[in-house]
């Protein structure tokens, strides 16, 4: 149900807003099954399908990447059961009407089947391994991170549009930063030694820097905003929130990265990555972060700023700070063309039509981590 003893931002609901959170699920779904029977009756063909067939136990965070990656090529199909409504719910209403077709009128259809971590799978069989952090092996085809999921399913393609924007900001950063979540994250890298947290990170940010922060409470404020002044602009919540409650919207989020120079990424609530490292680079901002060298394709090294620990965090917002503007603009051309090349849905497809094998590695965040 919708209430969830284990989630931080559920567990201590009252009875009553327990009731309420399974009545609006409850409602949710019956529309979803609608919309199922909808596209039961009135559905798109195509010469080539993604077969999910039962959608039990086949939920994954890259679906929606994708989903927005090959539905130009293929549509999906499913079989009829109440295990499609959560697929409904990942890649939205739109796409799923659009793209997706029910097997019980496909037959004869050409159909690769999707499947997670299946041993030896067939011909015609997908598999996605999602062994990403071990996996080193370099004939299978990584499906890149990807940045917010369900931005794939409506705002991708308005992004292009910002992507451009004249920069303002020098150093910028959004998102929790709620110790309940954030604060119990665990990760040692290659030399066993511990990597910071998100905690960690913008409370040192904040006690060292803080004569040149601005602290953004939501995106009206900008207009009090001078650059020159505070060149760090911070967008933090401490608070436990929806998704759909935060300081800023994803359009605004994503407006105020293209206005960046750089991005400060630091890690997820139980895992490294954060979505916030590739919707940097789509926007054509330079990541600061601790993590960098664990996405796959492997971002070139001189385009973000690493660092490993308090002394070169603070040297990494040094170097931001005062790095030359031909510098800056430098990397930040250089990754667009890496976005465009190795991390974009377009690209993801071309190496998917030319791929050697059904094999492919791909990160379902902490699923990934339990093969560790």
């Amino acid at each position: 149900m919708a209430h969830d003893l284990e989630n931080p931002r559920t567990k201590k609901y009252s009875d009553f807003k327990i009731l309420i959170s399974n009545i609006e699920l409850l409602i949710k779904k019956s529309t979803l099954f609608c919309v199922v029977m909808l596209n039961f009756f009135f559905h798109s063909k195509n010469s080539q399908y993604i077969d999910i067939e039962n959608y039990k136990n086949k939920d994954s965070r890259f679906i929606n990447f994708l989903f927005k990656s090959l539905c130009s090529k293929y549509n999906f199909s499913y079989d009829l059961s109440f295990s499609v409504l959560d697929f409904v719910k990942k890649v939205g209403i739109n796409n799923f009407l659009k793209y997706a077709s029910p097997n019980f009128f496909l037959k004869n259809a050409i159909k690769s089947k999707f499947f997670l971590n299946k041993k030896n799978p067939n011909k015609d069989e997908l598999n996605f391994d999602t062994n990403y952090f071990s996996n080193v092996k370099k004939n299978k085809l990584f499906l890149p991170y990807y940045v917010y999921p369900k931005v794939y399913n409506r705002e991708y393609d308005s992004l292009e549009k910002l992507k451009n924007n004249k920069k303002l900001i020098k150093i910028f950063f959004s998102g929790s930063t709620n110790e309940d979540v954030y604060g119990k994250f665990t990760w040692y890298n290659d030399q066993n030694y511990k990597l910071l947290n998100r905690i960690q990170i913008i409370n040192y940010v904040i006690e060292n820097f803080k004569d040149k922060i601005f602290f953004l409470n939501n995106y009206n404020d900008l207009k009090d905003y001078n650059p020159t002044k505070t060149p760090i602009v911070l967008s933090i919540n401490a608070n436990l929130i929806k998704k759909t409650k935060t300081n800023l919207t994803n359009k605004q989020h994503f407006d105020l990265i293209s206005k960046s120079d750089f991005l400060l990424t630091a890690p997820g609530a139980d895992m490294p990555l954060c979505h916030h490292f590739i919707e940097a680079i789509k926007m054509k901002s330079i990541p600061i972060s601790n993590y960098g060298h664990l996405h796959k394709p492997q971002i070139p090294q001189n385009d973000y700023l690493n660092f490993s620990d308090l002394s070169t965090l603070n040297e990494a917002i040094i170097s931001a700070l005062n790095m030359p503007v031909d510098q800056v603009l430098k990397i930040q051309n250089d990754l667009e063309s890496f976005y465009n090349n190795e991390l974009s849905p377009e690209s993801f497809l071309r190496k998917f039509e030319n791929r050697n094998n059904n094999e492919i590695i791909a990160c379902n965040d902490v699923e990934s981590l339990r093969w560790l």
